[in-house]
């Protein structure tokens, strides 16, 4: 395996392994200890694995174990979701971010107010199912 490639696999470990023990946090006080342990004893003993396919079959058990315990620990009230992300269908294809583009505004001069009352348009029978009345509201 690669330099970088075994880099990326421990940061990735890492990340799981942390993740893993925030979780066995919340697990009732009798049972967190006991997973805090057995995780510990499980990433050390699976530390040195040679084999690169191994290694990746370890990373994937882990990921596992963190998407189990994510489903049935009962998450603290004002803690933030982990790993949710927001996703936005832009120019054809799915992408990470906001709903708001930067730079695509009326208010900035960047947009023009005919293009934007286009864009409303269309937007409006996308999510109503019809096209827009012409007058409104006012």
């Amino acid at each position: 395996m690669s330099t970088a490639a075994a880099a990326h696999q421990r940061a990735q470990v890492l990340a799981y392994y942390r993740q893993l023990l925030r979780l066995a946090r919340r697990l009732p006080p009798e049972r967190a200890a006991a997973a805090a342990d057995e995780a510990r004893a499980a990433i050390r003993a699976r530390a040195g694995e040679p084999d690169p396919e191994r290694a990746l079959q370890h990373t994937k058990e882990l990921a596992a174990r963190v998407a189990f315990l994510r489903m049935t620990t009962p998450r603290p009230a004002g803690e933030p979701l982990e790993g949710a992300g927001r996703f936005v269908w832009r120019s054809g294809a799915w992408q990470e971010g906001g709903g708001e583009s930067k730079g695509e505004r009326v208010a900035d001069g960047s947009l023009p107010m005919e293009e934007a009352k286009q864009r409303n348009a269309q937007h409006y029978e996308r999510f109503y199912g019809r096209k827009r009345p012409k007058e409104m509201f006012f």
